[in-house]
Parts: structure tokens; C-alpha cells; sequence
């Protein structure tokens, strides 16, 4: 009993990165709540105005740009600064980012000034994001494979405690405490001001935090870019190109990435689709109470604190039965149960008999269950594939193949919020439909691709530290 409480131990600087993307996770999930409908509400409600078509594209090429920095931002790391450098580096610039909208976007409030902010974002969320999950494998051996696997998954936990209670805090900022109501009891403005002050005050917390406990908790870690680190110039120093099992991990990872780029453009919709349904086509009415429209992330928040560290230690006993799933078996049956999620809205939506002029709302029963098995979904393929992603790269390019697994983020939202602005002319009926058609049988595809992907990756061989 001993001994298997020592192997499962854990270093503390993992701590110090659950604490990080906890914080991130708590004002960007709280400020992604509300985003889309900050671009398009009515300047009367304290809203920008914007179409939802030109919203969608908007924030689609933003959040697709803020996915494909990381690869810049790893490639500073791995070059020249070290993840810890680049990581200080992007929690300052993000300050300066949710500033800019509480500074710069009210005395001008364009398309224009909007990319400005934008843009200061895209560079903060490039030197921070990839760089907070590759930290986490820098702090374990190579061939601690299941042991990384349960730290991603504790690290998944810790931005979700964030996700869950930033959302429910600047919901009630945004829609209770600093809104103006109408007679009726509906909301005629919303404080979105103050969601990108509270956003300002976190980044600051953060950024002096990890300054504080990075030298203490993190040491040597991450401290230096892997190009110059000792070991890994001895080890490369025998190849002047990549191995035949290299070789074969980057083609495995080029294919997971494509299924990887195709549920997150379903998932995606949580923050844009999902938004707009549930302001105007879900009865939200609980016991009296109006719930604010970004609660339901904190909802799938919350389910991922509660999920995430169970099917962690799943994984692990499964490990030491020698009963584990394949990565391609986990990642498949995740994008079905997505695909069955979207099922869900379809059916709620149904129950209207067409009727989308907001006189008739669907139970919001289905909207919760919709976002339950969109977690598993998610807890099936998002720390499964950080991890696997952060072990199939080769030892000096750690970073920058985190950079390339958020670049999957970066496509996938750019699609997500083209489809978003097909609601307008599809419905939300029709576009969920061909989500949960399309998610299901690349999830069988997924399934029956598995034994070639196995032997691409060759991840028995990493387990002897070839």
C-alpha cells in the first residue's frame, strides 16, 4: 500500500500549474460566457451591435488566431526564453488585454478597435496557452506514461474549478448585479464592463503569483528552452533528423489532429450557438429565478471537476490490470457520445413543432443533459489527447507540438463560428443534426482506424525510453 502511494505521488509544481489555468480558466471562461452576446447586443444594452453573421465571422478568425499563436509562442520557448519566461511573459500582456476593453473599446466602438484588443489578446493567449500544458509534461519522465496521463487529467480538473466558477460569478456581475432590468423583469442592459474589470484583477493575481512561486515550486523546470537543455543535445547529437519511430509518432499525430479538429468544431458551439438558444429558446426559469445564460458553462465547469479525477484514476487502475483502453478507443467513443449529445438538442428542439419566434421554450432538462454527455465526450478526448500529443514529440520540439495540438483549437473555432452563422438560415435544428450525424461516424472511423494508429505511435517503445 505504500509503495503504490509513492508512485502515484506527484510533483508540487504541478500545483503551481493547476493554479495558473485555474485562474486563466475562471476570467476567460467567465468573459467566453458572454462574448458572443457582448458582440451582439444592441448598443442600448450595453452591447457592441454587431450582426450575427458578422459576429460569427468575427469571432471566429479571433478564436482561431488565439489557437494558432501558441505555435509562435512555443517556438520562443523551445528557442529562446523557456516556458517559464514565455508563460510571465503572456499573464502580463493578457492585464493589458481585458484593460483595452474597459480603455480603448468604449470611446470607439468598431470593428476596428475591437481587432486592437483583439490582437493584444491573440499575443497574450500565444505566450501562454500551449506553454501551461507543456509544463506539466516537463515535470515527468518520459516513460511516465499513465502518471502523465492522470496529471493532464488532474490538470483538466483544475481549469475546470476555474471554468466553473468564473462563469457563475461573472454571470451574476454581468446579469444581476451590475444590469438594469425593465419593468417585466427582463434585463434592458448588461454589465459587461465590469466582466473585463473583474478579468483584469485575475490576470494580475496571476501574474504575481506564478512569479512568486515558480522559483520555489517549478526550480529547474521548464526554466530553460529545450534546444539548449544538456541532455537533449547529447541525445540528438547522434541524428541529424528525426527517427523511424518519430517519424511514424508525427504521422499519427497528423491523423489524430483531424478528428481532433472535428469535435471541437462541435463542441465549439457551447459558446456561440448554444449561447443564443438558450437566451431565446430555453426556458431558463428555475424556481423562480432567471439563470444567467453563462451558468450552463459552469455546468459543464463543474461536471469536469467531479469527472475529470475519477476517469483519471480510471485510467491508472485500468493501467495496472493491463486493461487499458487504446488512445484511439478513449478519443472515438468521446466524439460519439458528443454526436449523441447534439441528438439530445435535436429532440428538445423538435418539441417545439417549428415554432422559433421565442413563444414557446424548450425544457431546459435538455440543454443539461446535452452538456452532461458533452462532457464525457470532452473528458474522453481532451486530456487523453494533451497528454499523448506532449508524449509523442520529440524531446526539443515539446512546445511547439503543444502549439500545434492548440492549433486544433484554432481551425476547429474558425469552423465552429461559420457555422454558427448558418443558424440563421438552417436553424438550430437542422445545423445540430448534421453535427451529431457527422461527430458519430468519424467516431466510428476513429474506432476502426485504431490498430494502424497503434503501431504509428509505437508507445511500448517509449515506455523503454526509445
Amino acid at each position: 500500500m505504500t509503495t503504490t502511494t509513492k508512485k502515484t505521488k506527484h510533483p508540487i509544481g504541478l500545483q503551481l500549474a493547476n493554479l495558473v489555468t485555474g485562474l486563466n480558466s475562471f476570467y476567460a471562461y467567465g468573459i467566453i460566457g458572454y462574448l458572443f452576446l457582448f458582440l451582439t447586443s444592441p448598443t442600448s444594452e450595453n452591447g457592441l451591435g454587431f450582426s450575427v453573421a458578422e459576429a460569427s465571422s468575427i469571432y471566429g478568425t479571433y478564436s482561431m488566431l488565439m489557437f494558432l499563436a501558441p505555435l509562435l509562442g512555443g517556438y520562443l520557448a523551445d528557442r529562446y526564453l523557456g516556458l517559464q519566461k514565455t508563460i510571465i511573459l503572456g499573464t502580463f500582456v493578457s492585464i493589458f488585454y481585458y484593460l483595452a476593453f474597459i480603455t480603448i473599446l468604449p470611446s470607439d466602438p468598431t470593428a476596428k478597435t475591437l481587432w486592437i484588443c483583439f490582437g493584444i489578446g491573440i499575443i497574450s493567449g500565444g505566450l501562454g496557452k500551449g506553454n501551461v500544458s507543456a509544463l506539466v509534461g516537463e515535470l515527468y519522465k518520459k516513460d511516465e506514461l499513465t502518471k502523465r496521463d492522470e496529471a493532464y487529467s488532474i490538470f483538466y480538473m483544475a481549469t475546470n474549478i476555474g471554468a466553473f466558477l468564473g462563469p457563475i460569478i461573472v454571470g451574476y456581475i454581468v446579469e444581476t448585479k451590475f444590469a438594469t432590468f425593465n419593468a417585466d423583469g427582463t434585463v434592458s442592459s448588461y454589465g459587461f464592463k465590469y466582466a473585463f474589470l473583474t478579468a483584469v484583477i485575475m490576470t494580475i493575481v496571476q501574474f504575481v503569483g506564478f512569479l512568486v512561486l515558480a522559483p520555489k515550486w517549478l526550480k529547474e523546470a521548464g526554466k530553460y528552452p529545450s534546444f539548449k537543455k544538456k541532455e537533449v543535445v547529447a541525445k540528438e547529437a547522434t541524428s541529424k533528423g528525426f527517427t523511424k519511430e518519430e517519424k511514424g509518432r508525427m504521422v499519427a499525430m497528423a491523423i489524430f489532429f483531424v478528428f481532433v479538429v472535428l469535435f471541437w468544431s462541435a463542441w465549439y458551439q457551447t459558446q456561440t450557438s448554444f449561447a443564443l438558444l438558450t437566451k431565446d429558446l430555453v426556458d431558463r426559469n428555475i424556481f423562480g429565478y432567471m439563470m444567467p445564460i453563462a451558468w450552463l458553462m459552469s455546468f459543464n465547469g463543474i461536471l469536469c471537476v467531479i469527472l475529470a479525477p475519477v476517469m483519471g484514476r480510471y485510467w491508472v487502475k485500468l493501467e495496472e490490470k493491463g486493461k487499458d483502453w487504446s488512445v484511439a478507443t478513449k478519443m472515438a467513443l468521446g466524439m460519439i457520445i458528443s454526436g449523441v449529445a447534439f441528438g439530445v438538442l435535436v429532440l428538445g428542439l423538435n418539441g417545439l413543432g417549428g415554432v422559433t419566434d421565442g413563444s414557446l421554450k424548450m425544457s431546459i432538462w435538455y440543454v443539461l443533459l446535452s452538456y452532461v454527455l458533452l462532457t464525457i465526450g470532452e473528458l474522453m478526448l481532451s486530456p487523453i489527447g494533451m497528454s499523448l500529443f506532449n508524449k509523442l514529440a520529440p524531446a526539443k520540439y515539446a512546445s511547439i507540438v503543444m502549439g500545434v495540438w492548440y492549433l486544433s483549437f484554432s481551425l476547429a473555432n474558425k469552423i465552429s463560428g461559420e457555422l454558427t452563422g448558418l443558424t440563421e438560415g438552417l436553424g438550430f435544428q437542422a445545423l445540430f443534426g448534421y453535427i451529431a450525424i457527422i461527430i458519430i461516424v468519424f467516431g466510428v472511423i476513429l474506432l476502426l482506424l485504431k490498430g494502424k494508429l497503434e503501431k504509428l505511435m509505437a508507445l511500448n517503445e517509449l515506455k523503454e525510453g526509445k
